[in-house]
């Protein structure tokens, strides 16, 4: 048997220690990373909800108005439609409603159709016969005051008794600068939710650390006493007092 040479077992025996010391070196930072992550997934946290509200007045009103005749001659119609588009211009004028709060003016003409049955020997045929012309005339009305709005919409309606043919639309009502709200209703619900953390870290044993993450929820714009809520927010338009509410959900650490 041949013995083998003393500086192939140095080589082997280097080898294994070098071997050896890899894995010692490697066991320890994987043991080291287990720990750290053990003591991530350990941390205490604290998550809480702060709500902020405020109510506001609507500074801005929108309605729409369309007035309307019918005639079988287009000439007539629109000489037709030129009187009720004065009556009703005045009637705008004479309840405070200035020019410059008018948008949108438009003029519609269309053919409007009777389907007409004949049976002849049980067989039944339809066609399409003229009836007249529609003509209408529409504006938008959109002014910062609301209170003459609110105290005159109905007025409109007054017209249909001298036989105006006359559609008045629900009026919406909007905040213009909702921007100037938000900064006030962050502050106003992160305040609360640290409170809130503060309280409830007290009454486990804790204290309260710093904060790790906040998220800001949607806005909800509802009317007074309604508790409606949506993923992609509310915006109530019907109402002129409105609530502006906001939610902050907020991460503290326990220490």
């Amino acid at each position: 048997m041949e013995k083998s040479h003393p500086s192939l077992r140095i080589i082997t025996i280097s080898f294994a220690i070098i071997s050896i010391m890899v894995g010692m070196s490697l066991s320890s930072y994987l043991l080291s990373r287990f720990i750290l992550k053990i003591q991530k997934t350990t941390e205490k946290t604290i998550t809480v909800k702060g709500v902020a509200e405020k109510t506001i007045k609507s500074d801005v009103a929108t309605f729409n108005l369309t007035v309307g005749v019918n005639n079988t001659d287009k000439a007539k119609g629109y000489k037709d439609l030129a009187r009720v588009k004065i009556i009703l211009h005045n009637q705008l004028k004479n309840l405070g409603f200035t020019n410059d709060m008018i948008f949108d003016p438009r003029i519609v003409c269309d053919e409007r159709y009777n389907d007409i049955k004949t049976t002849v020997n049980g067989r039944t045929t339809e066609r399409r016969e003229f009836a007249y012309y529609r003509f209408t005339y529409s504006v938008t009305v959109r002014t910062r005051d609301v209170d003459l709005v609110n105290k005159n919409i109905l007025r409109f309606h007054d017209l249909a008794m001298n036989n105006i043919d006359i559609s008045v639309s629900n009026p919406e009502f909007y905040i213009n600068d909702l921007e100037q709200y938000k900064l006030e209703l962050v502050n106003l619900a992160s305040a609360s939710a640290a409170e809130r953390a503060k309280v409830a870290a007290s009454q486990s044993g804790s204290n309260l650390g710093p904060l790790m993450t906040a998220r800001q929820g949607v806005i909800q714009i509802t009317e007074p006493a309604c508790n409606d809520t949506s993923d992609y927010g509310v915006y109530n338009t019907s109402s002129v007092t409105k609530v502006i509410r906001l939610v902050m959900t907020m991460t503290f650490s326990l220490k």
